[in-house]
């Protein structure tokens, strides 16, 4: 028996293979958890990342929480009360199936109980969880419920500490499967490449060719044939992908904790974006519509997060962005999730500055009928220039009240993307660890700050402005609504002892402290406009 991606004489679809103990295509909605909200930290004197003991209010604030997710007519995310939502937070790899090129470094570490606490005391309220086709899929037709699990078990750990959960099918460079072999000699004008992450093995049909690359790492002979069949569907393989995915949504059918799923991280465009853009298009069509099907009877639908086929290996094929109505798709909860490394990572002929590039990704995403959320952005380096960049991407987040996750939370020394330096280094990522070994140097809390920053978690009606200063505290909101009685729900980096806070059109003022920082929820009590500001004492 074998599990059919289609309905086939003599089969049917998603069936459970019988030989496979462990594998589970029925739907599977699981008894949840009831998740404690925003604890209080009533004792005075915490500091960030501190060790405060834990004590939980009595009656603490958004007792309801994680309330699912949409998209709103005026392009926001929204959740089901109507507020406004920010998701701020980080790309988490510790799930991930990365090619080890160093065996004495592993490429992923897990996320521990410490980890998680300082997420929360950060403020976060979303992490990019990154997981792996090759995982989920090991073998054809052949779901790896113990891999759901984990993923599962992450996705409760995250909404223990009041953090939604985007799940982001990653990959680079299509696979870990290929790489150049220690003893094999690459042609003039090429090198050796590294495996990466993405596909299983069996998913890879690189027809033979040279693993050696002219540059970057999708560039190979063998890496574009391997995007160009998988595209193409040879064999089926993009099928197989689009069941993958409806395995996890069948998982998660009805978990609100999820805020959504990123369909493929940083496709890659092996044709001119002519050519492209119908086998994309295909791509994204079955795999939302699997995605549908296997959420249907839910009681709402999870956001869908598409990004822009990048033309990586050859830029000058052209970006393929997606246009869902061409497509066939509903716009509504779909969300557009580019990344912006404007001046991080610089496109060969494409250099401009992050601010550019918000705006850019803006007006594709109003173009297209859906809201902009940066699935990455980062930084690798503690120097002036790079804080000052650092600087201005948040206050161009803040003017845009744009969402984002910041690539990543922690890089081990076995990471691909680490692997090639000699002798002791540092990784620099918002923790920083020394290689190797993996030893841990703790936050770097010139990122933390900007990251930890004050911002409204979830606004009743529509934000109009934003302005949150990571040096001094300082936190401006504005929005407005057209009925009162809804709750703003905002974190701030400060104490009571430093910082006031002055509401107008909001009434009812609560606090949660945290390690990092205190939680404020306030009513609205008229309609119009509203405020809040959090000011630092003279």
């Amino acid at each position: 028996v074998r599990l059919c991606l289609r309905e086939e004489p003599g089969c049917t679809r998603r069936q459970q293979p019988s030989n496979l103990s462990r594998a589970k295509i029925e739907p599977i909605i699981r008894p949840r958890r009831k998740l404690p909200i925003l604890v209080a930290l009533v004792t005075t004197g915490c500091v960030m990342l501190g060790g405060c003991p834990s004590v939980e209010p009595p009656v603490p604030p958004e007792a309801s929480w994680p309330y699912p997710l949409s998209t709103s007519p005026e392009l926001r995310i929204v959740d089901s009360l109507g507020r406004d939502v920010l998701l701020r937070g980080v790309n988490i790899t510790s799930l991930g199936e990365y090619w080890q090129g160093d065996p004495d470094n592993p490429p992923t570490l897990p996320t521990t109980d410490d980890d998680w606490q300082a997420m929360e005391s950060l403020g976060l309220s979303v992490i990019r969880l990154i997981v792996h086709w090759s995982r989920i899929e090991p073998e054809p037709g052949y779901i790896d419920e113990d891999y759901l699990d984990e993923i599962d078990a992450y996705v409760i750990a995250a909404a223990e500490h009041n953090i939604y959960t985007v799940i982001d099918m990653h990959q680079d460079a299509y696979t870990a499967a290929v790489f150049t072999a220690a003893d094999e000699t690459c042609p003039e004008g090429t090198s050796a490449a590294k495996g990466w992450d993405g596909a299983p093995a069996w998913a890879v049909l690189s027809d033979g060719l040279s693993t050696c690359t002219p540059g970057n790492r999708n560039a190979s002979p063998a890496i574009q044939a391997a995007w160009r069949h998988f595209y193409d569907n040879t064999d089926g393989i993009r099928d197989h992908f689009a069941a993958a995915w409806a395995a996890v949504a069948e998982r998660f059918a009805g978990r609100p904790e999820v805020a959504g799923y990123d369909l493929l991280n940083e496709p890659e465009a092996p044709w001119p974006a002519a050519e492209m853009t119908p086998r994309y298009d295909q791509l994204l069509f079955d795999t939302v519509t699997a995605i549908r099907e296997a959420e249907a009877g839910a009681p709402f639908e999870h956001l869908i997060f598409i990004e822009h086929a990048l033309p990586a290996a050859n830029p000058g094929y052209g970006l393929v962005v997606p246009d869902p109505q061409h497509i066939g798709i509903d716009t509504d909860q779909l969300v557009s999730a580019p990344h912006n490394y404007a001046e991080t990572i610089p496109a060969a002929g494409f250099e401009i500055s992050f601010e550019a590039m918000n705006d850019f990704y803006l007006y594709l995403g109003e173009t297209h009928g859906t809201p902009t959320w940066i699935g990455e952005y980062g930084f690798w380096s503690t120097s002036d220039e790079t804080l000052e960049k650092l600087s201005r991407y948040a206050a161009d987040e803040d003017h845009h009240l744009l969402g984002g996750a910041w690539w990543q939370w922690r890089q081990p020394c076995g990471d691909p993307h680490s692997v090639g330096p000699t002798g002791e280094f540092e990784v620099v990522h918002l923790n920083r660890l020394g290689c190797p070994g993996d030893i841990d140097l703790g936050p770097i809390e010139s990122f933390t700050r900007v990251l930890g920053r004050g911002y409204p978690r979830a606004a009743p009606g529509m934000l109009h402005s934003l302005l949150s200063d990571p040096d001094t505290g300082l936190l401006r909101i504005e929005a407005s609504v057209a009925d009162t009685g809804g709750q703003l729900v905002v974190w701030t980096p400060t104490r009571d002892e430093t910082h006031d806070v002055v509401l107008d059109g909001l009434s009812g003022l609560e606090t949660a402290l945290l390690p990092g920082g205190r939680i404020l929820t306030a009513t609205v009590d008229a309609t119009g406009r509203y405020s809040l500001a959090v000011e630092p004492r003279d």
